[in-house]
């Protein structure tokens, strides 16, 4: 197997940090995985005799990827929207040599806002991948519904139960709620100021990688309501996160375009209740027992409040997230992922 995202230790892209956990945990006696780096890798992959780390050049990576992509692989996994995805899937199958696409559908993508080249390569390596997956059914029928391909597996990410775990208990003298995620408008970080000027007696903690300069945005609109209850606090490492959420009471996730949210189960495992939208169905949040998913944003304001002023509420729901989010161990589903990638190895070529 190849997989194409890099997974260097500092990259905190969802998708490096999935498919370290997923190659980590593959079978032995029945997998050989390749993984890129650009700089230095994740110390844990070079301890596996079974993952190969390839170093990405910094000039002609496309022809490097490309050669790479044609070497003789069975599959190649999480297929990006690269030159090199596009030139690869246009080869004729003899020059692929049974290689098979897989492309890996983990939300609603919207490209309203994207490059010209951007929508070109992803219109054209999605419409000729070999297989299909999607993290949730309601991704899987999006992916149907707006390319017209069928999903053959539903596959999850999972969350590292050992690595995330909750407090001994939790003390703040008032609840902190948290974010955390890309600092980007789609995120809707902008809506943690709006519920830090309803909830001035919380705090509010903002924690992720800016994007597009919008931090920038956060910080004139913080001056400009005056709000003192709301930090800024950049891209922190998982084991920073991890910190950050075992401080923190709630967790709260404003983005209305996801598939099933990485950062939720991992929430959910600190013991976290996480409040969500409805948008896109996440299993990762059970609606009324591990947080609460809601459908506009007075409804979210309303779930907050609710948590703010109930610890006990807090506490029961961050119970059950705990037990919840036990269900996706990266030990419980790399099992299926393995089964999956098999069955696509299996399949003949058109």
């Amino acid at each position: 197997m190849l997989f194409l995202p890099p997974v260097d230790t500092a990259n905190l892209n969802a998708q490096s940090l999935n498919v370290r956990e997923i190659a980590l945990r593959l079978d032995p006696e029945r997998f050989q995985a390749t993984l890129w780096c650009e700089h230095d890798p994740d110390p844990r992959l070079r301890e596996k005799d079974w993952i190969h780390i390839k170093r990405l050049p910094e000039h002609r990576r496309t022809v490097h990827i490309l050669a790479e992509m044609i070497s003789g692989y069975d599959v190649i996994a999480y297929m990006d929207y690269s030159p090199a995805s596009y030139i690869f899937v246009r080869l004729p199958r003899m020059l692929r040599g049974g290689a098979k696409a897989v492309l890996h559908a983990e939300g609603i993508q919207e490209l309203a806002n994207t490059s010209r080249m951007f929508r070109f390569l992803y219109r054209g390596v999605c419409a000729r991948c070999d297989s299909y997956t999607g993290i949730t059914q309601f991704v899987a029928e999006d992916v149907h519904k707006k390319l017209g391909k069928k999903v053959c597996h539903i596959l999850p990410v999972g969350v590292d139960t050992n690595f995330f775990t909750p407090p001994r208990a939790r003390q703040n003298a008032v609840p902190v709620i948290l974010f955390a995620g890309a600092v980007v408008e789609r995120k809707g970080p902008q809506f943690v100021l709006d519920a830090a000027s309803r909830f001035p007696d919380a705090r509010f903690r903002i924690v992720g990688a800016a994007r597009e300069s919008f931090d920038e945005v956060l910080r004139q609109k913080i001056v400009q309501l005056d709000l003192q209850n709301v930090t800024l606090e950049g891209p922190k490492t998982q084991a920073e996160l991890r910190e950050i959420m075992r401080s923190s009471d709630i967790f709260l996730l404003p983005s209305r375009l996801e598939g099933m949210p990485k950062v939720s189960l991992e929430a959910a495992a600190t013991g976290l209740p996480c409040v969500v939208f409805s948008n896109y169905q996440t299993p990762s949040v059970v609606h009324g027992v591990t947080g609460f998913q809601v459908g506009t944003t007075q409804e979210m304001v309303e779930a907050l409040g609710r948590l703010i002023v109930d610890r006990s509420l807090r506490d029961q729901m961050g119970r059950h997230a705990r037990t919840h989010a036990e269900q996706f161990s990266w030990d419980a589903i790399v099992p299926e992922w393995q089964k999956a990638y098999l069955e696509i190895a299996a399949q003949t070529s058109i």
